[in-house]
């Protein structure tokens, strides 16, 4: 089949030609070699006989073996400086995934370090690296791990392993762990691998024993503020109460704020108090939350991710 050129990418006083799949790219050598080493390059090896035939109306053609959509996908980042600004800001983790897929694969392939921190930056608005993010999305109404579509959320994680985008995993993995089981043991097209999805069961159980004894300890073992004068608060029911509501529920979400403060029919020193328990233990919960997955640290996660 004869190769149709792009209608978006082919300039008239372009220099080089770009073939992808079936697609050819009439761009300037000049804007890829100085977006990346490897194509300057690649540009620059000495081409041969059989090289130098292969030319269309004067321009030398190189093959890639990339995907035509991400192609196109890199050079609109490329020429178009507004690219990543245009994006809104609210899209859907689904979105996210098809804008910048195709960048954030060859950014990270041919090192064009600018882009690929652009990509990672927009994927963690949805999948965060802290939990100051965390919060910041879910004080904003934004989706959290409940309402990431399950093939989605594993889509994602494909893309962030393929592309060593491992910041964004560990959430990523709580995200799978808190869907029922059912689910997790389906075999659909583009899941996890069997070996990761074992990995969230595992670190189901984790999750459980955090919110236990780190982020919801407050409730299940609820003590006095040292400050407090209120001898019926040594006596409260309500946080035992209120920790077997929470119970209740089949998937443990120890990095969920708890807001039912007045529920706990204490005083106001010992609802502080807890406050500062329950910020504590969700901050170590999310210092351990690349462990609970089997990956680490964070500090290891980002040396992987800034490479």
């Amino acid at each position: 089949m004869e190769p149709e050129r792009d209608e978006r990418f082919w300039f008239y006083d372009g220099s080089i030609i770009v073939q992808a799949e079936n697609t050819l790219f009439r761009v300037h050598q000049t804007v890829l070699s100085n977006s990346s080493e490897i194509f300057s390059t690649l540009f620059s090896l000495p081409q041969s006989d059989s090289d130098t035939q292969n030319c269309i109306e004067g321009c030398p053609v190189v093959q890639l073996q990339d995907l035509a959509k991400d192609i196109s996908d890199l050079l609109s980042s490329l020429y178009h400086p507004s690219h990543f600004d245009d994006f809104p800001s609210d899209s859907t983790l689904e979105d996210i995934l098809e804008f910048i897929s195709g960048v954030l694969r060859l950014s990270s392939k041919y090192m064009i370090h600018s882009l690929r921190r652009k990509c990672i930056t927009v994927l963690t608005r949805t999948l965060p690296a802290t939990l100051e993010d965390y919060d910041s999305r879910t004080s904003r109404g934004k989706s959290t791990s409940k309402h990431l579509k399950s093939d989605v959320v594993m889509r994602a994680i494909r893309l962030a392993q393929e592309t060593n985008v491992t910041i964004v995993l560990p959430f990523a993995y709580y995200c799978v762990a808190r869907l029922p089981s059912r689910r997790i043991l389906e075999d659909q097209p583009n899941d996890m691998n069997w070996q990761q999805k074992t990995v969230c069961l595992v670190g189901r159980e984790r999750l459980r024993y955090a919110e236990m004894s780190l982020s919801h300890s407050f409730l299940l073992g609820f003590q006095r503020a040292p400050t407090c004068t209120n001898v019926l608060c040594a006596m409260a029911r309500s946080p035992h109460t209120e920790w077997h509501l929470m119970e209740a529920s089949r998937h443990p979400h120890p990095l969920r704020p708890y807001n039912r403060w007045n529920a706990l029919n204490v005083c106001n020193e010992c609802v502080a108090n807890a406050k500062k328990q329950h910020l504590k233990g969700r901050q170590e919960v999310w210092k351990c939350l690349p462990a609970f997955f089997e990956m680490g640290t964070w500090e290891d996660l980002r040396t992987v991710c800034d490479y």
